[in-house]
């Protein structure tokens, strides 16, 4: 058994040093790290007191299904952004002030950036969490006065 562990750990060393030239400054956690993890678990373990392997493998399920929900949520995103192409969306983006400015434009392409759906309406990006509304946004009404009540057994109403 401990050669079989000794034979994982060198091959998460050899998967380490190929991961972390290929990983920029990510602060996420992946199931390769969670399989490190685990292995240096197994190495550091007391061996009066071993780890239960049900424990670690209820765990690495677990990990399985959260990187299944993540593929689904990422595929429905992108599917979705690929639906508004063509469509009139509004964006809301902030301007240097502070204010948010209201982009009417056409979706004319979707995709990722750094993991995240975006979209381009009329050739600029914005990120899927921009969009305001599929079409235009009403106008605001300006009135300072709160509409008056027509109905009779209201109190609120004025005569």
């Amino acid at each position: 058994m401990s050669d079989y562990i000794g034979d994982i750990a060198s091959l998460a060393k050899t998967q380490s040093t190929t991961a972390t030239k290929s990983k920029s400054s990510s602060t996420s956690l992946d199931m390769e790290d969670f399989l490190q993890m685990m292995v240096a678990q197994f190495q550091n373990q007391d061996p009066e007191n071993a780890a239960s392997t049900t424990d670690m493998l209820n765990q690495m399920v677990q990990m399985s299904m959260i990187q299944a929900i993540t593929n689904i949520t990422d595929a429905v995103s992108l599917s979705y952004s690929a639906s508004l192409v063509g469509k009139e969306v509004t964006v809301g983006s902030y301007d240097s002030k502070g204010n948010v400015q209201e982009i009417v434009g056409t979706v004319t392409g979707t995709g990722t950036y750094n993991g995240s759906p975006v979209v381009f309406v009329d050739g600029v990006s914005y990120n899927m969490s921009s969009i305001m509304a599929i079409g235009r946004l009403p106008a605001a009404e300006d009135s300072k006065d709160p509409p008056v009540s027509q109905d009779p057994e209201d109190s609120t109403t004025k005569t």
